[in-house]
């Protein structure tokens, strides 16, 4: 879920889900995967992978592509992640 033209935004990683995840409920941002990773993203980060940061689903999964909270939101997310190539 990493793009090397996401490297322009502030990204914060995290070497553990709990700590990402703390950091998601604390300031915001969209919670993503790196190989062995995780890391919030900003809104342009998720343009960068093609994906609508408005896109209501986001809020389904909680903004948490790691652990969506609705995982047919999550699967609408994917679809269209792949679509964007």
């Amino acid at each position: 879920m990493y793009v090397s033209r996401m490297s322009v935004f502030l990204n914060r990683w995290f070497a553990a889900y709990e700590e990402a995840r703390s950091a998601l409920k604390a300031e915001g941002g969209f919670l993503l995967p790196y190989q062995d990773q995780f890391f919030i993203a900003e809104r342009g980060g998720i343009e960068e992978l093609g994906l609508d940061p408005a896109d209501p689903d986001w809020e389904r999964i909680g903004w948490d592509w790691v652990r969506p909270l609705d995982p047919e939101a999550w699967r609408r997310l994917e679809r269209k992640r792949e679509l964007a190539g």
